[in-house]
């Protein structure tokens, strides 16, 4: 039987693409004998698994990535009374329900497409198991179901968002909703009802009530609140349930490339709400309004691990910006520099030395010959505010403190080049030098008034999480929705779509 089987190994894997090493090393461990069948049919474990790819579609993965279908049929044909026995036809079937279940396991655990498909910067560990020493266990212990269930993320926000999407899914079976118009109370109350966003209880609510619930349903689109059906609100209402749904599931996958383990505290920021949460013991403790990367800028999708916190930091203007923005200043008025307390350097590192700015004939100055560096000492009009928080990576991008605090009034807040600028900056090291000693925000604030430039360094780094996530649920049970500034929401459909 064991040559017969190695024969069948290549069988499925254009329906069911898989790591064939990994295949392959499955049947070896077994002395190449069938895993799912026996000499009459399949066992019952193949079963438990077809009702488990039954299921795909509850976590946004779909069934026919497995070849469900065609394994059904498959199975079928060995219940029928009668059937005549095809080793070979059996051995097919044995290899692809391996096949099928490897491709759900890998699926469920880390995603259907690797993040750097999209996000060449993403840099967190993928999870991994040994899904051999898995699937052997699972088969022993006639645990097929409960083995791939154990795989889902564990938190709950992955199992609420999976909730939202049963409920969004239950909403398209009975045919979506009708597009509202502006006066359309009574569907205005049925859709909001229907939403959450109106209590039950409330047959006929007053204007005060459909105000406040118009706001709510604001509040959690990402909208400016003021409980008025404006035009942006009701575009939002009109959006067709399977626009939902497709959000839903492609914010599925982002949170299966997490680590299931993202640490006890942790920094997450969410780009597309321009949010900052600060995490501990799977509790929200610090909550505030960031400013991220413009389109042309974007935040990068990553995460690292915050080492320091500086105070009175150094600007150390990227050439980038120097070139693009500070020269074109400085050649129009000669005392930009000084007003603005920028350093100007050459050579590079240790070999850099300051350069007198008046001893430089700027107006002869391009991108090409330009042989300066920038640096904006502490104070007043540093863009980096009175602090910054370095978590190391190549794209020179931090948490910092900001000048520009009327920007956070804003709704929509990608303003920056990059990096991440905070609304509650003395609070964020308040919270993440807690350990280090004694840091109280009084300390924190006299440190910042003094004006010194000084860095402390963590004795314990912490996690810090740069997501993209357009739909979510929050700590409240409440589905979230935001707009896709960066596009990303059609650049994972699109590469979901030919995976």
């Amino acid at each position: 039987m064991a040559p017969l089987l190695r024969g069948q190994l290549d069988l499925g894997g254009d329906m069911v693409p898989v790591d064939e090493g990994l295949l392959s090393r499955f049947y070896l461990q077994r002395d190449d004998q069938p895993a799912w069948c026996g000499p009459t049919g399949p066992k019952s474990q193949a079963d438990a698994l077809v009702l488990m790819l039954a299921r795909a579609q509850e976590d946004g993965l779909r069934e026919q990535d497995y070849a469900l279908e065609k394994l059904r049929a498959e199975i079928a044909q060995w219940r029928v009374p009668g059937a005549q026995p095809d080793l070979r036809r059996l051995l097919g079937l044995d290899v692809m329900l391996t096949r099928a279940f490897l491709a759900y396991a890998g699926h469920l655990q880390r995603g259907r497409i690797d993040p750097r498909t999209i996000h060449p910067e993403w840099n967190t560990p993928v999870q991994s198991a040994d899904l051999i020493g898995l699937l052997q266990t699972a088969l022993d212990m006639r645990q097929v179901g409960s083995a791939l269930e154990r795989l889902r993320p564990p938190q709950a926000g992955y199992y609420h968002l999976r909730q939202a999407l049963r409920v969004y899914r239950a909403i398209a079976a009975r045919g979506g909703w009708p597009l509202l118009e502006t006066r359309a109370d009574t569907m205005l109350v049925r859709r909001l009802r229907e939403m959450g966003d109106l209590p039950v209880g409330i047959d006929t609510p007053d204007r005060g009530q459909l105000s406040a619930a118009i706001a709510d349903y604001q509040e959690r689109h990402g909208l400016a609140v003021h409980g008025r059906l404006d035009g942006q609100t009701l575009a939002e209402l009109n959006r067709p349930v399977e626009e939902r749904l497709a959000a839903i599931e492609l914010n599925l996958e982002r949170w299966r490339w997490l680590p299931h383990d993202p640490g006890t505290r942790y920094i997450l920021v969410r780009i597309a709400d321009y949010e900052l949460d600060a995490v501990e013991g799977g509790k929200t403790v610090l909550n505030m309004r960031v400013i991220v990367g413009k389109p042309f800028w974007r935040t990068p999708v990553f995460s690292a691990k915050l080492t320091s916190t500086v105070f009175n930091p150094y600007w150390y203007i990227p050439r980038s910006i120097a070139v693009k923005e500070i020269l074109p200043l400085v050649k129009r008025d000669p005392d930009y520099l000084q007003r603005r307390n920028i350093i100007v350097t050459s050579g590079m590192g240790l070999q850099s030395s300051p350069v007198d700015p008046n001893s430089i004939v700027w107006s002869g100055l391009n991108a090409d010959d330009f042989e300066y560096s920038f640096t904006q000492a502490p104070g007043e009009g540093n863009p980096l505010g009175r602090i910054k928080f370095i978590f190391p990576n190549p794209y020179n991008v931090y948490l910092h403190d900001t000048p520009h605090t009327q920007l956070f009034a804003e709704k929509d807040r990608a303003f920056s080049h990059g990096c991440i600028r905070l609304e509650k900056s003395a609070e964020l090291a308040e919270h993440i030098l807690r350990g280090q000693g004694h840091w109280p925000l009084a300390r924190v604030e006299r440190e910042l008034a003094s004006g010194i430039n000084r860095e402390v360094v963590l004795v314990r780094p912490q996690p810090v999480y740069l997501l993209y996530w357009t739909t979510w649920v929050d700590e409240e049970g409440l589905l979230q929705f935001r707009r896709d500034e960066y596009d990303a929401d059609h650049l994972l459909r699109q590469a979901l779509r030919y995976r």
